[in-house]
């Protein structure tokens, strides 16, 4: 199935915001080189979705791969070590 800039645009790419002495930049790491300026949060949102499908749409028309979005969790090692224990505890337990 070939996907298409309707399917990359309906996927979640995390950005990044930073404050600017006179406005903000937002970026997408996984896209290399989309990032958008504006005065407000919302302003730097909108145009970076603007400079997305410009990127998407410049890397079909040349084949290039588009990265296909990933969802990155960072989860507390001490989260493992509850459910470790957990899992001991099920153990001795007949449903």
């Amino acid at each position: 199935m070939k996907k298409d800039e309707k399917h990359y645009m309906s996927l979640s790419y995390p950005a990044k915001i930073e404050e600017m002495d006179e406005g903000f930049c937002a970026f997408i790491p996984m896209i290399k080189g989309c990032k958008a300026f504006g005065e407000t949060v919302e302003i730097t949102l909108k145009e970076l979705e603007a400079v997305k499908e410009g990127f998407f749409d410049v890397f079909l028309k040349m084949g290039k791969p588009i990265p296909e979005s990933v969802i990155q969790l960072d989860i507390p090692y001490d989260i493992f070590r509850e459910m470790k224990h957990r899992e001991d505890l099920e153990s001795f337990v007949v449903y």
